[in-house]
């Protein structure tokens, strides 16, 4: 009877995190949740480790912001955000509670790397605000080739006017 009881416990223990989207990092450090992130007509997956849970995810395009909410029960907290390049970039400015911080920042050619340890249980939000916003450029990009080809056109005519 116990060892039934025992293995339905442990079922339980492993089924139930899963179900709610809680999966533990592949080192068992800590919880990873990963939030899509629609904007610009692309998704872009924002993964979060950490010994607390990131309740919420938002995205900001406009202020190229991407906010965490977050709800410890810790003294000491760590977390780990891999973020695409393509969603925000550039400078990074982050915002615990609305001090600035200074974590570990790592740049890649598609994620940017951030390691960040902080004390205090409770809620905390954490606001990562970027420089850049590539899809924002992925819309001028067709402008500003046909104003280039334009260009070209009317300075090669100019050129050919010219050696006649």
């Amino acid at each position: 009877m116990m060892k039934v009881l025992f293995i339905l416990l442990l079922s339980m223990i492993i089924t139930i995190p899963t179900a709610l989207g809680l999966v533990l990092s592949e080192d068992g450090t800590g919880l990873t949740h990963t939030f899509i992130v629609q904007t610009g007509g692309y998704d872009f997956p924002v993964q979060v480790t950490g010994n607390l849970d990131v309740t919420d995810l938002s995205f900001d395009k406009d202020m190229k912001i991407i906010t965490l909410y977050i709800d410890s029960s810790l003294d000491y907290n760590l977390l780990e955000i891999l973020i695409p390049t393509n969603l925000i970039n550039g400078e990074f400015t982050f915002l615990l509670d609305s001090s600035e911080i200074f974590p570990k920042v790592s740049m890649g050619n598609d994620i940017s790397f951030i390691t960040i340890e902080f004390d205090g249980k409770g809620a905390h939000k954490l606001e990562i605000i970027g420089t850049t916003y590539l899809p924002e450029f992925a819309e001028v990009a067709p402008i500003v080739l046909a104003t280039s080809l334009i260009g070209i056109i009317v300075i090669l005519k100019r050129f050919k006017k010219l050696n006649y």
